[in-house]
């Protein structure tokens, strides 16, 4: 990145590097309107994504980016700003950074519940990995939508953007409440089947009909979906399973059924 647009910031306590340190907490990200992705894949796949992207911020104590990326972010006309060491780590979430960072915009606009055939959504899932890796499988089984619904992470926070491996830039992700989500989408597809996960549930996942409209509704490990995703269920599912284990991690099961309706909307 030598021979760049000569933007250096030297100090932690510079404006700048306070206001981007605050987009780690979701307070900051909402205040802002603004998040960070870090890491040279996943800055790569964002300065190639359709998302507004403020900076590219490099650190200056570790390698040379990637030629290919700093000559996309030129292309769109995006800064890129030379940082030292200290305050790069004060904007940094990882504990060994890569030298990379991009602040990007938070995205403005939602997808109507009437517009997703195939969705998924995500009800009181806190884990930010189990988040950040449905996000990732919906992203490669072809989801109009991911929801996270109510009591689930923030899908902008740092660790559920590294976990969905760029998926984030690809698949409409966005917050709200279930219960309002799916109460709308029922509205809207009253042939639709909102489909939960359960390990007892009424029907093998490979036994059900995903075709047509369908949500998959995924709840927490610990305590399932709320009552009130429970009740706007039209249908819950079980993973048949052979061996011994009595029950699958919830991005596991989440995979596995969005794998499922993908394979039978393929062949239909």
């Amino acid at each position: 990145m030598k021979g760049g647009p000569g933007v250096y910031l030297e100090s932690p306590q510079n404006p700048k590097i306070h206001r981007w340190s605050q987009l780690k907490s979701k307070k900051g990200r909402v205040t802002e309107g603004a998040f960070l992705v870090e890491g040279v894949r996943l800055v790569d796949d964002l300065l190639r994504s359709s998302f507004e992207v403020e900076a590219v911020l490099w650190d200056v104590g570790t390698d040379n980016l990637p030629e290919d990326l700093t000559e996309t972010a030129q292309l769109r006309g995006v800064p890129l700003i030379e940082v030292a060491p200290r305050a790069f780590a004060a904007v940094a979430d990882t504990v060994t950074p890569q030298g990379v960072i991009a602040v990007a915009k938070l995205p403005q606009t939602g997808v109507e519940p009437g517009s997703v055939v195939f969705g998924l959504v995500l009800d009181n899932l806190r884990d930010p990995g189990n988040v950040g890796t449905l996000v990732r499988s919906a992203d490669a089984f072809g989801t109009d939508l991911v929801l996270c619904g109510s009591g689930t992470a923030d899908p902008y926070s740092p660790k559920v953007v590294r976990a969905s491996m760029g998926g984030t830039f690809r698949v409409p992700v966005q917050s709200g409440d279930t219960a309002a989500f799916l109460s709308a989408w029922r509205q809207a597809w009253p042939a639709g089947k909102v489909v939960l996960a359960d390990a007892h549930g009424q029907v093998d996942c490979d036994q059900f009909d995903f075709r047509g409209p369908v949500l998959v509704v995924i709840g927490s490990e610990a305590s399932g979906a709320s009552v009130e995703t429970e009740a706007l269920a039209t249908d819950t599912l079980q993973i048949p399973m052979t061996g011994m284990a009595d029950s699958l991690n919830a991005a596991i099961a989440g995979s596995v059924l969005l794998y499922e309706a993908n394979r039978q909307r393929r062949s239909r």
